[in-house]
Order: structure tokens, then C-alpha cells, then sequence
């Protein structure tokens, strides 16, 4: 889990920073980021709202299908 170690608050950071919109309508668990460019099925990203995440490597691989490697790697740089 080396590289992939971040929490919640960090994980929102670099999504904004990334250009992602914060797009969440209701009350829950999860915060839904919607993607800046038109991307695969769907076009945004949930991530739990708890401080402590246990599902990094899933919101990589989201991460990785919207955008790429290319994403990924700036969305590390970021966190």
C-alpha cells in the first residue's frame, strides 16, 4: 500500500485539484466527484466520506478507467 496510502480529505484535494466537481446532491456516506472531460460509464467518482479509506486501490482503478495512466500518475503527484 506504499504509494497508495491516503485518506479521505487528501483524496478530495487532489480530485479538485485535477479539475474533478464536487456534485453530491444528498446526504450519505459517499461524496460523488464528476469528472472535468466526458469520460467512461460513469463519468464520476464516489468516495467514501470517512476520514480513513480502506478502498484506495478501487479509487485508483476508477481513477485509471475516466482517465488513464496519465491521470493516475498526476493524481499521485497531487496527493
Amino acid at each position: 500500500m506504499g504509494e497508495n496510502n491516503f485518506n479521505g480529505r487528501q483524496c478530495a484535494r487532489a480530485l479538485i485539484k485535477l479539475g474533478f466537481i464536487f456534485n453530491t446532491k444528498r446526504r450519505g456516506k459517499h461524496d460523488k466527484y464528476k469528472a472535468p472531460f466526458p469520460a467512461a460509464n460513469p463519468p464520476f467518482i464516489m468516495i467514501p466520506r470517512h476520514k480513513n479509506i480502506h478502498c484506495q486501490e478501487e479509487i485508483i482503478k476508477e481513477i485509471k478507467k475516466i482517465g488513464g495512466d496519465e491521470l493516475v500518475e498526476k493524481f499521485r503527484e497531487y496527493l
